[in-house]
C-alpha cells in the first residue's frame, strides 16, 4: 500500500467505493499508532480522509526552470546545496560555472547547521568569494515539499535553529533576500536534480525524467519535458513498498515500518548490514565493498534496493508518461558497486517492461542540486 497521497493534500478518493473499508482497514494495520496520520496532518494541514469515487484530477502544478544562459534574468548567480555537513556552492556567469567549492561543515559528527541562526548562516554565505555580488541564489534543501511549501521535516532540519525554524514557516526566502540583498528562492533538492539532469539532457518527446537521489535517506524529483518539475508532494521515501526490505526501521518522520527509505537509504542499509552480517562496526563503505565482492548478506541488500527502486519507477510511470530513471547520490560514489548495482536495477525493470529507461547522471550529485537550484531560481525572479 502506497501511503503518500502523490496528488496533494485533500481526500484520498477510493475507487470502487466499496473498497474503501479495505484501504481503511489496511490503514489501521500499517498504521496501528496513528504517527503517518499525524504525520500527514502536520505536514498538509489537513486530516486524511478517505472518500468513495474517483478523485478529480486537477492541473498538475509545477515549478519551471530555465536554462542558465541567454534570455532575461539574473546574472551572475549562486547556486547551492545544503548537505548534512557540507555546502556545495556554485558560481554561474553568462550560463558558465565560474566557480565551485565543497565547503565541509563541522567535525564530522556534529554539523556546524545545529542550531544555526539567521545571521550566521548569511556569514557562512556571504564569507566566500563565490557568493560576491551575485544578483540571484537558489538553494536546495533535504527538506519535504508539501502543499503548504517546504517544511523542515527531515534529519537534517532537525537539528533545529533559526535557520530551520524559518525554513519551516515559509519565511526563510524573504528573510535571506534582505540579508543578501538579492532575490533568494528555496528549493527540495530532489527537485534540483531534476530540473539539472533535465537541462543537461532534456527527456525525450512524451517521457518525464525520475532523478532519485540516494544519501542517508533519499529525494526524489519529476522533471515534466524540459522547463518544468513537479511540483507534487513526491515523497517517494515515504512509501511502503509491497517489496519488502529486509530489515524495517521506524521512519524518523512518519514511524512507519518498512518504507522505500529502509532499502534505500544509506542509515538503514548499513545497520541492516551490521545486522545481518553480524558485523556492528561495518559502515556503508564497508557494506558497498563486501557487495562487490559477492558476500550474500550484501548481495541480498542490493537486489531487495535493487527491486525497490524499479516497484518506485513503475508507480510513477503508472501514473502518466514513459520515464527516463536516473539514480545519483553519494550512496552511488563507488564506481564498481555502481556499476553492479544499476545493472541490478536494469535486470529488476526488464522483468516487468513498463516504458522506464535506466540512465546515467550527468554529473556530480552535488554540484547538479546546486545547478539545479540556480535554474530554477533563474525562473522564478
Amino acid at each position: 500500500m502506497n501511503l503518500v497521497n502523490i496528488q496533494g493534500s485533500g481526500d484520498i478518493a477510493i475507487t470502487p467505493a466499496s473498497g474503501r473499508d479495505d484501504v481503511a482497514s489496511a490503514l489501521e494495520r500499517v498504521d496501528p499508532t496513528g504517527s503517518w496520520r499525524n504525520w500527514w496532518h502536520q505536514a498538509s494541514g489537513v486530516p486524511v480522509r478517505l472518500s468513495d469515487g474517483a478523485s478529480v484530477p486537477g492541473a498538475t502544478p509545477v515549478h519551471r526552470f530555465s536554462p542558465l544562459e541567454g534570455g532575461a534574468g539574473p546574472d551572475p548567480l549562486l547556486g547551492i546545496n545544503v548537505g548534512g555537513h557540507y555546502l556545495r556552492l556554485v558560481r554561474v556567469c553568462g550560463g558558465t560555472v565560474v566557480g565551485s567549492r565543497e565547503m565541509r561543515l563541522g567535525t564530522g559528527h556534529e554539523s556546524a547547521l545545529s542550531g544555526i541562526s539567521l545571521r550566521s548562516f548569511v556569514e557562512l554565505l556571504t564569507g566566500d568569494e563565490l557568493s560576491h555580488e551575485v544578483q540571484g541564489v537558489g538553494i536546495a534543501w533535504s527538506a519535504p515539499r508539501t502543499s503548504i511549501g517546504l517544511r523542515a521535516m527531515s534529519i537534517l532540519t532537525e537539528v533545529g535553529g533559526e535557520v530551520f525554524d524559518l525554513l519551516d514557516a515559509g519565511e526563510l526566502d524573504n528573510a535571506l533576500t534582505k540579508a543578501l540583498g538579492c532575490p533568494v528562492l528555496s528549493w527540495n533538492d530532489g527537485e534540483a536534480v531534476a530540473a539539472a539532469e533535465a537541462l543537461a539532457r532534456p527527456p525525450g518527446e512524451g517521457r518525464s525524467l525520475l532523478a532519485l537521489k540516494l544519501g542517508t535517506s533519499f529525494a526524489s524529483g519529476l522533471a515534466l519535458g524540459t522547463h518544468q518539475v513537479s511540483a507534487l508532494p513526491l515523497q517517494l521515501a515515504k512509501c511502503l513498498p509491497t517489496s519488502p526490505p529486509l530489515e524495517c526501521f521506524a521512519h524518523p518522520m512518519t514511524g512507519l515500518h518498512g518504507t522505500a527509505r529502509d532499502a534505500l537509504g544509506a542509515a538503514c542499509v548499513t545497520e541492516a548490514f551490521r545486522r545481518l552480517a553480524d558485523l556492528p562496526q561495518a559502515d556503508y563503505e564497508d557494506y558497498c565493498r563486501a557487495a562487490v565482492r559477492g558476500h550474500p548478506v550484501a548481495m541480498r541488500l542490493a537486489r531487495s534496493a535493487a527491486r525497490v527502486v524499479a516497484e518506485l519507477a513503475h508507480l510513477v510511470r503508472n501514473l502518466g508518461s514513459p520515464v527516463d530513471l536516473v539514480l545519483s547520490g553519494r550512496n552511488l560514489r563507488q564506481l564498481p558497486y555502481r556499476q553492479m548495482f544499476t545493472g541490478l536495477v536494469r535486470r529488476e525493470l526488464a522483468l516487468h517492461p513498463s516504458g522506464v529507461t535506466l540512465l546515467d547522471p550527468a554529473g556530480d550529485v552535488s554540484l547538479s542540486a546546486a545547478l539545479g537550484a540556480a535554474a530554477l531560481s533563474r525562473a522564478h525572479t
